[in-house]
């Protein structure tokens, strides 16, 4: 087969994969039965900077869009910060300016993005086996613990987004037809056991749906990011202090003694 051939029976393929696809799918919150019961559910919780990751869908190869992607992250990270707050969460944001201000904030920060980065890639794996989550084999590491006792909250949340957007060419070999697919997914870990309590993630949608296509998000990133964060977390239960079982201060005290030995 010629390369030409090649690409183009690949881009169709591509093309036909975005056009049978199914348009209408739900959030999927994976939790711990503790999560869900209340017992371990946050009250506090601190939304650090999210992660977008924008690239280009090139007849041959992708490309990533470093700046268009630091361009959205900031407008996911106050939707999903919006979306906890509607849920009667207290939630604070740990912001880019305030990172860079504090030394010590900003290697918690680094550090504990890298370890849950590290860890994502098992989650993602072995996702379709929610019981994982639920039998805790997923832990962010001691630094979590630390980051979440430096900023007095229950939980650390973590954002992370994916947009791949079709190229002029593609859309041609596609019949005009948008194309444009996205995932994001919103991780709650605890800030005392650095386990992972919620991991919601909303299944690649395609345009035609309630979601706009990347000229439409690049436009509007207020709107359009809301409109991911809110599908999102829909299903994320509403905070409830009164379920929430709290350690003891001494416990608390002992555990922060301990990681800093």
């Amino acid at each position: 087969m010629s390369a030409i051939k090649h690409v183009c029976m690949s881009a169709i393929a591509f093309s036909l994969l975005i056009i049978l696809a199914p348009t209408d799918l739900l959030a999927e919150v994976h939790a711990t039965d503790e999560f869900e019961a209340g017992s371990t559910r946050p009250v506090s919780i601190v939304v650090l900077p999210s992660q977008v990751e924008l690239t280009k869908q090139r007849m041959i190869r992708r490309e990533a869009q470093v700046e268009e992607s630091g361009q959205l992250e900031s407008h996911l990270t106050d939707a999903v910060a919006a979306e906890f707050r509607a849920k009667d969460y207290d939630v604070s944001i740990v912001d880019a300016e305030a990172i860079s201000q504090d030394p010590q904030l900003q290697e918690l920060v680094v550090d504990a993005n890298r370890r849950f980065t590290e860890m994502m890639t098992n989650v993602q794996a072995r996702l379709k086996k929610s019981k994982h989550v639920q039998q805790r084999r997923y832990n962010a590491g001691d630094t979590v613990k630390l980051l979440a006792a430096r900023l007095g909250v229950d939980a650390v949340a973590f954002t992370r987004m994916q947009i791949i957007a079709p190229s002029g060419a593609v859309r041609a070999l596609n019949f005009g037809i948008g194309g444009e697919t996205a995932m994001m997914t919103v991780t709650v870990v605890d800030g005392t056991t650095a386990d992972i309590e919620a991991y919601i993630t909303t299944p690649t949608f395609r345009r035609g749906s309630m979601f706009g296509g990347h000229d439409q998000i690049m436009a509007n990133p207020d709107e359009e990011m809301a409109k991911y964060a809110g599908a999102t977390l829909d299903d994320l239960p509403f905070a409830d202090p009164s379920l929430r079982e709290e350690e003891s201060e001494d416990d608390v005290l002992s555990d922060l003694e301990s990681l800093l030995d």
